[in-house]
């Protein structure tokens, strides 16, 4: 199979990742592309022996027979404009997640069948892949999802909400994650803590499967805490903490009081744990196996379960609907 030619847009610290993993996938990366007031792209292209260097999008799309395939990992406020240039040029495009901060942008993209998937790259975890295999062994379930982003709600009243932005470009991850385990998820009730400003400082929420399964979301915002992710049914636990991670609980270990310790005391059997295997101690977790994914669609072939568009789309808006009350999402 030819080795495709790889052209990268954005040399911050999420691209140092992408290119072993894409080199490990069995692509060449020929260029680099970044801003013209860039710092850091002579020194990137250096360090990763990439040829060609650009700070242009639009002249690296006229170089288009120096490179096969593209990756877009620039900043999330700028990725959307990058990916409808790059789409003219018709080449496959791996961009990574959020492609957008609000789901009405990405509404122009939908069900064209773009050669595009989107970077979330915990589909690819093997954890991942043992909860989805636990949802599906029989529904419906209770599921907890927790997420302690680092949201800052101000103390004073904002006349914008910027500060929800992480919630919008990363947070989502958890949500693809539980989208991509459970299926499409409905919002059945939101309560928050809203600050005197008007910020929302935490969010619980009830979400709830075609299937009829539920997940209770927390948005435990700027808490010590793992991402969370945990699978409920009688007798039986599993549990994602951190995502990197999984274990199995069956049943309770009921240890009867004695005279060194006078108090009962009931722990949760373990039965069976897994972590991140070999590839994804030595790369950045999933990222090979999303680049393969990518490999694939340049290819021709299967990229799932590497999410799309119509997912990324879908991740936005149940962010929002977490956040905005109807109001807002009509404006």
């Amino acid at each position: 199979m030819i080795e495709p030619r790889l052209a990268l847009i954005g040399c911050g610290g999420i691209a140092d990742f992408h290119v072993p993993a894409c080199r490990e996938a069995g692509f060449r990366v020929t260029a680099v592309c970044s801003r013209p007031e860039s710092t850091r792209i002579a020194a990137f292209s250096q360090r990763h022996g990439i040829p060609l260097v650009f700070n242009d999008v639009r002249r690296l799309m006229a170089a288009r027979n120096e490179w096969d395939a593209l990756l877009i990992a620039a900043p999330a406020d700028v990725t959307l404009g990058v990916l409808n240039l790059a789409l003219e040029s018709g080449a496959p495009v791996l961009v990574e997640k959020p492609v957008a901060l609000r789901a009405s942008a990405l509404l122009p993209l939908l069900g064209r069948r773009l050669p595009v998937i989107v970077g979330y790259n915990r589909r690819f975890y093997r954890t991942v892949q043992e909860a989805k295999r636990e949802a599906e062994a029989g529904r419906p379930v209770l599921a907890h999802l927790s997420i302690p982003e680092s949201v800052s709600a101000p103390a004073v009243p904002l006349k914008d909400q910027t500060y929800l932005n992480p919630f919008f470009s990363n947070s989502v991850h958890g949500l693809d994650l539980a989208r991509y385990v459970f299926g499409n998820l409905r919002v059945d009730s939101v309560c928050q803590i809203v600050r005197p400003s008007g910020a929302i400082q935490g969010i619980a929420a009830t979400l709830r499967t075609e299937d009829g399964s539920v997940v209770q979301f927390t948005g435990n915002w700027g808490v010590p805490a793992n991402f969370r992710l945990t699978i409920e049914r009688p007798g039986r636990r599993f549990e994602l903490c951190p995502f990197e991670s999984s274990a199995i609980y069956e049943g309770m270990e009921v240890r009867e009081p004695s005279e060194g310790a006078p108090i009962r005391t009931y722990t949760p059997r373990l039965i069976a744990s897994t972590g991140l295997p070999e590839e994804d101690r030595r790369f950045k977790p999933g990222f090979v196996g999303q680049a393969r994914a990518f490999a694939a669609l340049v290819h021709g072939q299967d990229a799932r379960p590497a999410a799309t568009l119509e997912d990324a789309h879908a991740a936005l808006e149940l962010a929002e609907r977490l956040v905005y009350d109807e109001r807002s999402l009509r404006e």
